[in-house]
């Protein structure tokens, strides 16, 4: 079933536990790819000093402040694509960063990881194998189908246990403890 909008129009903790689990759907190249979301992190906007909302809108985190379910999608010390789902409502500033999800057996795509391995560990790699760039920034994934992306609710009642910790790879507020992800999970990152 589609998260609608209304799921995305909450607080970004919320959105970023009930993510894990749920399954991405991202088109790319004619081909359906379904991810399960195995790890998330929350940032709150203008009361948190690691998000890109923090000072309030700039030309890389305008998109933050616009409608819950638009993807926010910026470049990472100028190496990788990190992808966020704006979360709250027009003007508040949150989002949920996918750091870690794997692609589901029944997903008919060929990624350059060979077919061997569907983990895809970090939101770097995530994104590289999953086609996603700063052309998706904007991308609303609560339009249903045939969207380029949107999500599906996860099945219930739970089959993993969902763990909560700090932050990682980030210096500001790191001892908020927004980071969501599914216990044991291999594809998940690991605390330095």
């Amino acid at each position: 079933m589609l998260l609608k909008r209304e799921f995305f129009e909450r607080p970004p903790d919320t959105v970023a536990r009930e993510l894990i689990g749920a399954i991405m759907i991202v088109r790319h190249d004619g081909v359906a790819t379904r991810v399960r979301i195995e790890e998330t992190e929350a940032y709150g906007g203008l009361d948190d000093p690691a998000s890109h909302a923090f000072r309030g809108p700039t030309p890389r985190s305008a998109i933050m402040f616009d409608k819950a379910g638009v993807l926010y999608i910026y470049r990472s010390y100028g190496i990788h694509w990190c992808l966020n789902v704006v979360t709250e409502r027009v003007g508040i500033a949150c989002a949920v960063l996918l750091r870690a999800g794997q692609i589901l057996p029944s997903s008919a795509s060929q990624t350059s990881l060979g077919g061997t391995s569907r983990l895809l560990r970090g939101p770097g790699i995530l994104t590289r194998e999953l086609g996603i760039s700063g052309v998706d920034n904007g991308a609303d994934c609560c339009q249903g189908t045939p969207a380029r992306f949107r999500f599906d609710r996860r099945d219930e009642p739970l089959s993993f246990e969902i763990g909560v910790s700090e932050r990682i790879g980030i210096s500001q507020n790191r001892q908020r403890m927004s980071r969501y992800f599914i216990v044991g999970s291999p594809a998940i990152s690991k605390r330095r």
